[in-house]
């Protein structure tokens, strides 16, 4: 995703974990960039698989939604919110998604985990999380949602983020 002109979102997906670690609701969809779909072999989703998918815009009240009031977690989250951030800018909205509201699970995997890397890959052998078909938005999102309840069980209460929740 070398440049915001040609690369966009084709599929999102979240996965809502609760403050104890437990997964409470997850939502996913492929999205028609209406344009080519880039690195095909790294995402291994074609043009025939989002043709009739809904578009950004078609997506974008539903996933403002599913993120409003929400502490965003992914693994390389500035990554992710640089995409979120693009398409929604496209459709004229300015929304607060920034990594200083949020939790890059690759940034804490340096004082939680011990892994050679911190490619998600590794971080999730680390700690123990099975990983199913990488680079699947849907899969990655349980495989970050996975890191974030082990680092909720390593750093304890109260968490070193905990100034990101609003309410107790």
């Amino acid at each position: 995703f070398a440049g915001r002109l040609h690369n966009r979102v084709v599929e999102v997906g979240v996965v809502h974990v609760g403050r104890d670690g437990l997964v409470t609701d997850e939502w996913c969809t492929l999205v028609n960039p209406e344009r080519d779909l880039g690195p095909q072999h790294v995402h291994g989703i074609r043009a025939g698989d989002v043709r009739k998918a809904p578009t950004f815009a078609d997506i974008a009240g539903d996933l403002a939604t599913l993120l409003a009031g929400r502490v965003v977690v992914a693994h390389n989250l500035g990554f992710d919110l640089r995409f979120l951030r693009y398409e929604y800018e496209r459709l004229g909205f300015s929304v607060p998604l920034d990594v200083e509201f949020g939790l890059c699970t690759m940034a804490l995997s340096e004082h939680y985990l011990w892994s050679p890397s911190r490619s998600l890959a590794a971080c999730c052998v680390a700690a123990g999380i099975r990983q199913e078909n990488a680079h699947s938005a849907l899969h990655d999102a349980r495989a970050a949602a996975g890191l974030l309840t082990h680092m909720i069980r390593v750093a304890g209460r109260p968490e070193p983020w905990h100034a990101l929740f609003s309410v107790d």
